[in-house]
């Protein structure tokens, strides 16, 4: 799936297709990485749902929510 992004002031927005669950997961990485994200699930018969992450550097800060989720995957199949 390939998501649309786009940069406002100190935001990256990206919206992520109705996956809400994918939208989570990274919201709550940046969080645990100390940093500030949100997620927009818009109006409920709506078809928007936008993570938003705000930082100096948004992209840097998304690049590593996304590897420290891999490595928890990585973990999680370890154990399998």
């Amino acid at each position: 799936m390939e998501y649309e992004a786009f940069e406002k002031e100190d935001r990256l927005i990206i919206d992520m297709k109705q996956n809400h669950a994918l939208a989570n997961l990274i919201r709550k990485k940046v969080w645990e990485n100390d940093g500030e994200a949100g997620y927009d699930k818009g109006h409920p018969l709506g078809d928007e749902s936008n993570l938003v992450i705000k930082s100096d550097n948004p992209k840097e800060v998304l690049q590593e929510a996304v590897e420290s989720a891999k490595e928890n995957f990585t973990e999680l199949e370890a154990q399998l």
